[in-house]
């Protein structure tokens, strides 16, 4: 393996930084969460799968809504492959904070709740999207050789984008979409990650995509169009498969298992359980052109409510582009561009699927959250000089919105009114509506005033110490930067 260019000195400062910001933008009890941190808990703390000891506990009940009876056993509603990965991370911590004194402050049951959710928030889905700006910005600086529209792709997806709101709290969209890009160089350039041999991108592939089913079914255009290409690639050569099907193997095994335990039967999927529990309710969310509306696309892609091209104004340019270049290879390859072509029209075929209400009250389109990395790259290769002065004010009125969306921490379910809140609220950081409400029950102490700044001061501290001596070394006679 060789040394990848992705190891440049400001991509993994940026990522860093990113991954930094999200943090300080961490947004407790946030829906759809909670299933995953009872999870988390259930597996390292009591070796189980069966949430019936949280069902059970008052303190749980109001965390209770995604989770489900089935016979004996108490589960989550979806795809448990998110918690698994962040069960390393919180076995580490708990390790040392079980010896913490049981009567101790920090021992109560909400801040023990909150805890294993920011643990795990940390080590998934914060890291996955710095991971997958990191991976957008390497992917930009190999194919133009532009430092700027490199940070600016990678910024512009973590900052500029729905991202950053799904990344402020554990969400399985997030690693679907680190994967589909993910999977998407290891596809079509895996010389950015230093690997000559296709044997390794081969098993790197089979094992995120199997990982992928393992979090969410929404992996499935990904999957399937990466199948294509792969079974297309090597139609002279289906032995060489055998490698995707070896990486593929761990996640699918601990899809099978989990299967078992959880149901009895090793190929019944946690989605086909719910659908047969709930057949009505689900019916019109199943993939299948006969349930396919195109009011929810209109709604999907246009609304104030959640329409992607509201959220991400720029969208519009990126099509305009990547049509517009369409026959120019220099930057996107023919083949890369079919895979984003029959990729975004999958996930279009998805959420035409999905009933118009289905994402509220949430914040933009989740489900087309894998297609953005893409979007930002188009953009970020193509942008032109004449067209930067509409760039910039469809640009500046996403980060705008997208901020406040993650600051905010609740959906609006409106893009106008998000913008009208925090016109009025201003800077904020989710952390403080926590300690204003939880943590004052706990501790006795209600602050009567709180402010994000001191906070915000110390992201701004860890980031100067991050930047700081690239900038210093940037600055020495003959540096190269390091």
């Amino acid at each position: 393996m060789s040394r990848s260019p992705f190891w440049h000195p400001v991509f993994w400062r940026l990522a860093l930084s990113i991954w930094l910001v999200y943090l300080f933008h961490f947004r407790h009890l946030a829906a759809g969460s909670d299933r995953f941190v009872i999870l988390v808990q259930a597996l390292v703390e009591r070796g189980t799968i069966d949430l019936a000891y949280y069902a059970s506990e008052p303190f749980y009940q109001p965390f209770l809504v995604d989770i489900f009876d089935y016979g004996d056993r108490t589960l989550i509603n979806i795809n448990p492959g998110l918690a698994f990965l962040a069960v390393p991370a919180w076995a580490c911590t708990f390790f040392f904070y079980q010896f913490w004194p049981v009567d101790a402050v920090g021992r109560h049951e909400a801040i023990h709740y909150w805890l294993t959710h920011f643990v795990s928030f940390a080590t998934t889905t914060a890291l996955f999207s710095a991971l997958t700006a990191w991976l957008i910005a390497g992917f930009v600086y190999q194919r133009c050789q532009n430092l700027s529209r490199a940070v600016f792709a990678a910024l512009l997806y973590s900052f500029g984008s729905i991202a950053f709101f799904f990344s402020t709290r554990l969400n399985q969209n997030i690693a679907i979409t680190f994967v589909a890009i993910a999977v998407f160089i290891l596809l079509f350039a895996p010389e950015l990650l230093g690997w000559r041999s296709p044997r390794w991108p081969l098993a790197a592939i089979g094992f995120l995509l199997a990982w992928g089913w393992f979090i969410d079914a929404t992996v499935l255009p990904v999957l399937l169009v990466a199948g294509g290409v792969l079974s297309w690639r090597y139609r002279r050569a289906i032995a060489t498969l055998r490698l995707l099907c070896l990486g593929a193997f761990p996640p699918l095994l601990g899809q099978l298992l989990y299967n078992h335990m959880a149901f009895g039967n090793p190929l019944w999927p946690t989605t086909a359980v719910i659908a047969q529990l709930e057949a009505e309710s689900l019916a019109s969310t199943r993939l299948g052109f006969s349930s396919f509306d195109f009011q929810s696309l209109g709604t999907y892609l246009f609304s104030p409510e959640a329409g992607l091209f509201i959220y991400m104004p720029y969208i519009g340019m990126s099509v305009f582009y990547f049509l517009h270049h369409w026959r120019e290879t220099r930057r996107l390859q023919p083949a890369e561009k079919w895979f984003i072509t029959f990729s975004f029209g999958f996930y279009l075929l998805l959420i035409g699927t999905i009933p118009a209400t289905y994402l509220y009250s949430l914040f933009g389109p989740r489900y087309l959250l894998p297609m953005l990395p893409f979007f930002c790259v188009i953009f970020s290769l193509y942008l032109r000089r004449r067209e930067l002065q509409l760039a910039v004010v469809l640009v500046g009125l996403s980060f705008v919105l997208n901020l406040a969306g993650a600051q905010l921490g609740n959906d609006t379910s409106s893009a106008l009114l998000t913008l009208g809140v925090y016109a009025v609220k201003g800077p904020w950081l989710p952390v403080l509506d926590w300690l204003q409400s939880d943590f004052a029950t706990i501790t006795g102490f209600s602050p009567s005033f709180v402010t994000p700044w001191g906070l915000l001061l110390m992201l701004a501290f860890c980031l100067t110490a991050i930047w700081l001596p690239y900038g210093l070394q940037r600055q020495r006679p003959g540096a190269s930067g390091g």
